[in-house]
Formats: C-alpha cells, sequence, structure tokens
C-alpha cells in the first residue's frame, strides 16, 4: 500500500510500460517546442500531454460520454532530453482509477533519442456545477482495462510551506494567448513560468521531475505573483493570485518543483545536419 505522505523525491509510477494495447500518436518536434540548445522545454511537454488526451478522446469516441475533464497535477520525468530535429512517438495508457478521476501516463521517445515520462491525474467534472461527476461506463471499462489500482486518491506531492514574502518575488505578466476556451489559464502556460525562472539552469542539464499541482483556476485577466526557493533539493515555485489591490493570497494556485533524478549530466547537444530539416525557399 502507497504511504500517505509522498513527496516529488518519493513517489513512484505504478507501471513501468502499459500492460496490454495503447494508445499511440507520432509527430514531428517544431522548432517552436525547443529552447536555443534545441531542447524539449516543459511547457511543450505539457501541451504534447494535452493534444494527446483530446485526440484520444475523439478516437474513443468519448466527446459525447466524458467530454469535460481538468488535470490536477502534471508530473514530466525527464530522463534523456528529446532534441529538434527529431520525431516523437507518444504511447498513452491509465494505470489507476477511481470513481471521478484516473492517472493516465505517457511515454514520450525521439527518435533521434530521447525518452520523457509523464503522469498526470485527470478528474472528470460537470461543465454545468464545475464538481466531480462520475466516469461514464464506457469510459469506466476502456479505462479499467489494465489498471493497477481502482481506489485511486488524491495525495498532494508539493506540500512544502509556503515561503514568507521576499525581495524576490515578483509578479509574472499573463498574456491573452495563455488562457484556454474556459478562460483559465493554460496547463501548459504555467511551465513557460519555470523554463523562464531556469533558464540556463544546471538543473535542466541532467535527469529531473517536474511536478506541478493546480490548487484554483486562474481565469482570463489574473494577476500573479511568483515566489521561489532554489537550493540543493532543487526548484520550488509558489504562484499566488493577486487582488485588486495588489496583495497576494494566503493559498498559492499553483505549486511546481523541479527535483534532480539520479543521472548524469546530460551530454550536449549533438551538431544537427542541414539535411535533416526540409528546405525552405525564400521570396525576398
Amino acid at each position: 500500500m502507497a504511504p500517505e505522505t509522498q513527496t516529488p523525491q518519493t513517489y513512484e509510477f505504478l507501471q513501468d510500460a502499459p500492460p496490454g494495447p495503447s494508445f499511440e500518436r507520432a509527430w514531428a518536434v517544431r522548432t517552436g517546442d525547443v529552447d536555443p540548445d534545441r531542447r524539449l522545454r516543459l511547457d511543450a511537454v505539457a501541451r504534447y500531454a494535452q493534444d494527446m488526451a483530446n485526440d484520444e478522446m475523439f478516437h474513443r469516441g468519448f466527446q459525447t460520454t466524458d467530454p469535460y475533464w481538468l488535470v490536477r497535477r502534471t508530473i514530466i520525468d525527464v530522463l534523456e532530453p528529446i532534441r529538434w530535429p527529431s520525431d516523437v512517438t507518444l504511447v498513452r495508457w491509465c494505470e489507476a482509477t477511481s470513481s471521478r478521476w484516473c492517472n493516465m501516463r505517457i511515454t514520450m521517445t525521439g527518435s533521434e533519442g530521447g525518452r520523457i515520462e509523464t503522469e498526470g491525474f485527470w478528474i472528470r467534472f460537470n461543465a454545468d456545477n464545475g464538481m466531480p461527476t462520475h466516469i461514464s461506463d464506457e469510459g469506466m471499462r476502456y479505462l479499467q482495462q489494465y489498471v493497477s489500482q481502482t481506489r485511486l486518491r488524491w495525495r498532494a506531492l508539493n506540500t512544502e510551506p509556503i515561503p514568507d514574502p521576499s525581495a524576490n518575488d515578483h509578479e509574472f505578466p499573463l498574456r491573452s494567448t495563455d488562457f484556454d476556451p474556459f478562460q483559465h489559464l493554460n496547463n501548459a502556460a504555467y511551465w513557460q513560468l519555470v523554463e523562464d525562472d531556469l533558464d540556463g539552469d544546471r538543473l535542466l542539464q541532467r535527469p529531473h521531475r517536474a511536478t506541478v499541482e493546480y490548487l484554483q483556476p486562474l481565469p482570463l485577466g489574473s494577476r500573479v505573483q511568483m515566489r521561489t526557493a532554489h537550493d540543493d533539493a532543487g526548484y520550488r515555485l509558489w504562484l499566488l493570485r493577486l487582488g485588486d489591490d495588489g496583495v497576494p493570497a494566503d493559498k498559492p494556485a499553483a505549486t511546481i518543483s523541479v527535483v534532480p533524478l539520479p543521472g548524469e549530466p546530460f551530454p550536449p547537444a549533438r551538431p544537427w545536419r542541414p539535411d535533416q530539416v526540409d528546405g525552405a525557399e525564400w521570396n525576398l
């Protein structure tokens, strides 16, 4: 039985690979998905996971039986970076369920090397009242084919207390393009804050686990403050919504951690050959 208290460092996935047939897609990594070192960014990984979930919902026909979901937590284990130019293959399956939520895993592998493991805690919700609701019988039959657990419970991993205010706290401007059709901050947009804050940091240059827990929605027009800690244990971010008076809320809207995983630092990116990329004609 899983311990009552877990942390990003001690949490373990229930399955290493899908026990049976799963949902698979592949596409090309685009230049807009990578950093200047051609590493697939964390926000791109989150966007891939979101797109994969949307693709599977329509592939299975669940847009009629189970159309509305939200993500409570995303875990991203970067075991080896995926770099551009490359294709990426994604394999998605369910490893645990309850009556209203489930853990969905995605393995991402690059055709030129690289492997990333992700897990998402997805909650089925009622669009009329915004509350969790039961997964349909059709959806549950599919989800429970190969699960390791059918009484999945929510346990927060990012439980470190929020630090006191400091001179390092700062507001991060959100853009209208960061919001989704529900007028909430898009799941991938949270990782843009992390990528900006950890730009060039050695933590992203070795195996690492990145975990975000979405605690309160951030509607269109929100202002947010970043409060961070960065030490040998890793990086932690608390995202606080600012009131109309500019005062931050007492409780965070989201918590994010990036911690090192066992393994050697990543080798430098290999030089890429121009013939790997489709040619372009410039009409100037």
